[in-house]
């Protein structure tokens, strides 16, 4: 049995538009030995035409090393030529006729179009195959006598019928043997020659989109999840007190931007607040020039309030605070008792406030938000939140009677990113998401300094061939205890103008951005190298991985020792 190429499967030869060309495939793939190469609806364009060779197609191409080539063309149903016009056409089982091209016309001028084709490849060129075997042929499987359509031009032994479907071998045999007396002293088109056909007319490559455009499809189709994801307000606008569950990637973040937009639109004067500083520095840019909607970090909140109370009272809140706890923590208690001080003090308050990454405020935070509403008990208060987004060791409840309205779908990532995260979550179960993308991919090197070589390798990559844009791409730093050296590895290898490296920064169309997974989170990246993880314990860090991993849109490079690797899924094909 000798292989056709391409190798086709029953049921795409069963959707052939041609199942006359189906019959004479099936016959040469089965009959013919495997010392035959045939190609399959081959065609191609030449340099330039000549007289007898065009640009063309052949439906089969036969090749034998110790003999040349022929080109067949095949057609189904019955047949019928006007002698006096000239004309041929192709008869159907309702016997209508319908008008179709020369067929002998057809695999002659192919025949010489091979040939052109061929003579325009060095290879063939080197080989001094100029006097190879060509030969053409008919084939009319659904045909019972040859002899009926013998012309001068197209010998009965050139002509394949239903007769020949069951010895296909000895019909090709025929043909071949035919050519080979008209052809004299003819040059054996060998094994190589062979080859270089391969080459021309059915070489195999692999040619990947850009990643750039991968991120664009897949943002597209992000979007029309997100857009359905938002629906979810339009199912809540009637509720003044809600929470909302989510895993990562279900759109919490977008859901409070939008819920804190749209009370602003309706008159409130709203906060949209969260735990950590670079997303409420992300959320505020997107807000920026927004009417009656204030955008910033509980934190910020806090030296807000304490200092716009400080100018009107004289006193100083925050030292007051530090003299009453002493030894607190700043972040923890000091500065949200000095909220406290300054509700006393101020009088402005909002009419609503929405709270992002609910799950990493403290309970003794909540009290002082309630107070700033301008209705303790009415005012609309939204709280979103992730309980296995727990970096901080929040355990607290919040103060909103009713039960969560969860989200169930991740509309961020795609489906391989979703599933590595997704290991390390524990929660209401949350739908795959419907992204296709590459699988999670890992580097391998034994140091930090060799591993940010890699990173920086990479990252060169995917601007410089890629056409990835630098703020795309984000380098995250689990172990955020040595954060330092890890981003002065990388900081001193070079990028590919205009990109530069931002630490902790705000990101921008040409910066790439390095950051820890801590700080990051409540973000996302298009692109995310997760950094840092050989220096933890993996098995006591799972809500860190869970961030760090779900952080990524579409494509997740994790970099790291061997170990590391295969501990987070890595297996030998990855």
């Amino acid at each position: 049995m000798t292989a056709i190429i391409p190798e086709l499967t029953e049921s795409q030869l069963a959707e052939l538009p041609s199942q006359a060309e189906a019959k004479v495939y099936r016959t040469l793939r089965d009959g013919l030995p495997s010392d035959y190469v045939v190609f399959f609806q081959v065609g191609w364009i030449l340099r330039r035409e000549e007289e007898k060779a065009k640009d063309g197609e052949t439906d089969f191409l036969i090749c034998h090393p110790e003999r040349g080539y022929i080109c067949i063309e095949v057609k189904g149903g019955g047949i019928r030529f006007d002698a006096s016009a000239g004309d041929w056409f192709s008869v159907d089982r309702h016997h209508q006729k319908h008008a179709i091209k020369n067929p002998v016309q057809q695999a002659l001028k192919a025949k010489y179009s091979i040939r052109s084709k061929l003579h325009e490849h060095q290879r063939w060129r080197d080989l001094s195959l100029g006097n190879v075997m060509r030969g053409h042929a008919l084939f009319f499987p659904d045909l019972g006598d040859a002899s009926a359509l013998s012309r001068p031009d197209m010998p009965s032994t050139l002509i394949g019928c239903a007769n020949d479907l069951q010895h296909s071998k000895a019909w090709i045999d025929r043909v071949f043997a035919y050519w080979s007396n008209e052809a004299k002293d003819f040059t054996p088109i060998g094994r190589r020659g062979v080859d270089v056909l391969r080459e021309v007319f059915a070489r195999s490559f692999l040619v990947a989109p850009l990643i750039a455009s991968q991120l664009a499809d897949q943002e597209a189709r992000r979007l029309a999840l997100t857009k359905d994801q938002i629906r979810v307000l339009d199912i809540l606008r009637s509720q003044r007190r809600v929470a909302v569950s989510g895993g990562a990637g279900t759109g919490k973040t977008v859901l409070a931007l939008e819920k804190g937009r749209r009370l602003a639109s309706e008159g409130f004067r709203t906060l949209l607040t969260c735990y950590n500083r670079p997303l409420a520095d992300h959320l505020s840019g997107l807000c920026a020039g927004t009417p009656n909607l204030d955008v910033m970090s509980f934190h910020q909140l806090c030296h807000r309030q304490a200092e716009k109370a400080n100018r009107v009272s004289g006193r100083d809140l925050l030292s007051e605070a530090k003299r009453t706890y002493p030894g607190k923590d700043l972040f923890e208690v000091q500065l949200p008792n000095a909220l406290g001080y300054s509700i006393e003090i101020l009088s402005d308050r909002y009419d609503a406030i929405v709270c992002d990454e609910g799950q990493d405020f403290r309970d003794e935070f909540w009290v002082p938000l309630e107070l700033l509403l301008s209705d303790y008990d009415r005012s609309p208060l939204y709280v979103f939140y992730d309980d296995n987004q727990n970096l901080y060791a929040r355990a607290g409840t919040f103060p909103i009677q009713t039960e969560p309205f969860p989200l169930i779908s991740n509309c961020r990532n795609t489906t391989p990113i979703h599933e590595a995260a997704y290991k390390h979550y524990k929660g209401v179960p949350v739908g795959v998401p419907d992204i296709q993308g590459d699988d999670v991919q890992f580097e391998e090197s034994p140091s930090r300094d060799a591993q940010a070589v890699k990173i920086n390798a990479r990252i060169v990559d995917l601007i410089a061939r890629q056409g990835v844009a630098p703020g795309d791409i984000t380098v995250l730093v689990a172990d955020a205890l040595h954060k330092v050296e890890y981003y002065a590895a990388l900081h001193r290898l070079p990028l590919p103008k205009p990109a530069t490296w931002v630490e902790q920064g705000v990101r921008g169309k040409t910066t790439v951005l390095i950051d820890t997974v801590q700080r990051f989170k409540g973000l996302e990246s298009p692109i995310v190298i997760l950094w840092g993880l050989d220096t933890i314990d993996l098995s006591q860090r799972e809500e860190l991985l869970y961030v760090g991993l779900s952080r990524a849109k579409s494509l997740l490079v994790i970099i790291g020792r061997a170990a590391t690797c295969f501990a987070l899924g890595k297996t030998k094909h990855s």
